[in-house]
């Protein structure tokens, strides 16, 4: 161990993945180093990030799954971190409450897609904020199990860990988690299937509106249904907008899309600006009073809803919730969403359009392996995708910045077609 070098020394990508093999998350590294991906991110600005070293410079098209849906540093996210430095604010004492908690609660009702939604508990990641509405949840029902999609993702601690139990990500088996917690539908999309298993001892129904694998959007029919359903069971209909809010979709929220009535709403990872943590979780009056105002320590954080965390937060908002913004992404989704056509009309043997929603893209694959050395490809012509799905249909993902340029995106087409005709040459 003494013979390990200081990570104070590692310069270059290929030194820092090679030490995390050594000593650190190691599956993390090889995952890459499999992938052929040998990157470490150093500088990064915007909708770009250059290797640790300098040499590599690749449009990011995963953002960290929307974490950086503003891009990275978005100029008023980075105002708004420094100002509340600057001001003297810190994290603050959870014990003490501060005016910054209100005013992201307030702001939140403001914008929420339905007006019943009024009330939230701030937190410091969606994991979080998925844990207390399953709490939540429970108290309000009175029942204990979640039905969740076996292929979903909401995280990968406590209550969300349950609810994540795709075969690739999950980790209920591996650390011999309770399952009576927990029950799965296997097809993202069948009524019938959740019909069946939308029971009496199911609390809570939590789903993204679109399938976390394949990216494609839910169906008005499938999300509406299952609202009615849940409604008329005294299920709890939570979704889970961690990945399609804040304007991912060309709306504020994805919700906004569908005739429903959800009981809770979770937001994050772009809430954050990725700049600061910040989650929440976004509810129904009489269930917040009930959950949260009965007890005194129903819900405590030491560093949730902090003074700086929801500054970041609510200029977030502020930039997200521009109609300018929000049309912008409209514009370049069918800008770049034709751009993808013309790519997968010239390589139809390969490749074929697939999710055009916003800002969220998809093109289908022939083959899974076809998919992963095409994703190595745009690599190599500057273009780090998001990843390739795991279930069918096999697609190539793309989630980039929302403040995407057209020329940028042309950029992004030019390399599939690069990486297409790589992948097919001897």
């Amino acid at each position: 161990m003494n013979d390990l070098r200081d990570a104070s020394s590692l310069k270059t990508s290929t030194e820092v993945l090679s030490a995390y093999v050594e000593r650190s998350w190691r599956s993390n590294a090889l995952r890459q180093i499999e992938k052929g991906i040998d990157f470490v991110i150093g500088k990064r600005e915007g909708v770009h990030l250059w290797n640790l070293e300098g040499t590599k410079k690749v449009i990011d098209c995963g953002t960290a799954g929307g974490v950086h849906a503003l891009g990275h540093r978005h100029p008023a996210v980075v105002r708004a971190l420094r100002d509340a430095i600057d001001d003297g604010r810190d994290t603050g004492l959870w014990s003490l409450p501060n005016v910054e908690y209100l005013k992201l609660q307030d702001r939140l009702a403001a914008l929420a897609p339905v007006k019943a939604l009024n009330r939230s508990v701030v937190t410091l990641s969606s994991t979080t904020s998925v844990d207390v509405a399953t709490m939540f949840a429970f108290r309000a029902t009175g029942r204990q199990k979640i039905l969740a999609f076996r292929h979903g993702y909401h995280g990968h601690s406590g209550f969300a860990a349950l609810a994540t139990g795709s075969a690739e990500e999950g980790v209920i088996d591996y650390y011999k988690l309770p399952d009576g917690y927990v029950r799965f539908f296997e097809t993202y999309g069948d009524l019938e299937e959740a019909d069946r298993l939308l029971t009496d001892d199911i609390a809570a129904l939590i789903l993204e509106p679109i399938n976390y694998e394949t990216f494609e959007p839910a169906s008005k029919a499938y999300f509406e249904g299952l609202n009615r359903l849940c409604h008329a069971r005294g299920i709890l209909f939570v979704v889970d907008e961690t990945r399609t809010g804040l304007g991912r979709t060309g709306c504020l929220w994805a919700s906004q899309r569908y005739d429903i009535e959800p009981d809770m709403l979770i937001t994050g990872k772009g809430l954050s600006g990725g700049m600061y943590p910040v989650s929440a979780l976004m509810l129904r009056e009489p269930i917040y009073e009930e959950c949260m105002n009965q007890h005194n320590f129903s819900y405590i954080s030491s560093l949730g809803g902090n003074e700086i965390s929801c500054l970041v937060a609510g200029a977030v908002l502020d930039v997200a919730s521009q109609e300018s913004f929000l049309s912008h992404v409209r514009t370049i989704s069918e800008a770049f969403g034709g751009m993808l056509s013309e790519v997968c009309r010239k390589y139809h043997n390969m490749l074929s359009l697939g999710v055009v929603h916003g800002g969220i893209f998809t093109v289908k694959v022939s083959d899974p392996e076809t998919a992963r050395r095409l994703y190595k490809a745009m690599y190599d012509h500057g273009v780090l995708c998001h990843s390739v799905s795991v279930i069918e249909p096999t697609v190539l993902k793309f989630l980039p910045p929302l403040i995407l340029s057209e020329d940028q995106a042309k950029g992004i087409a030019c390399a599939l077609e690069s990486a297409a005709r790589d992948v097919l040459s001897p």
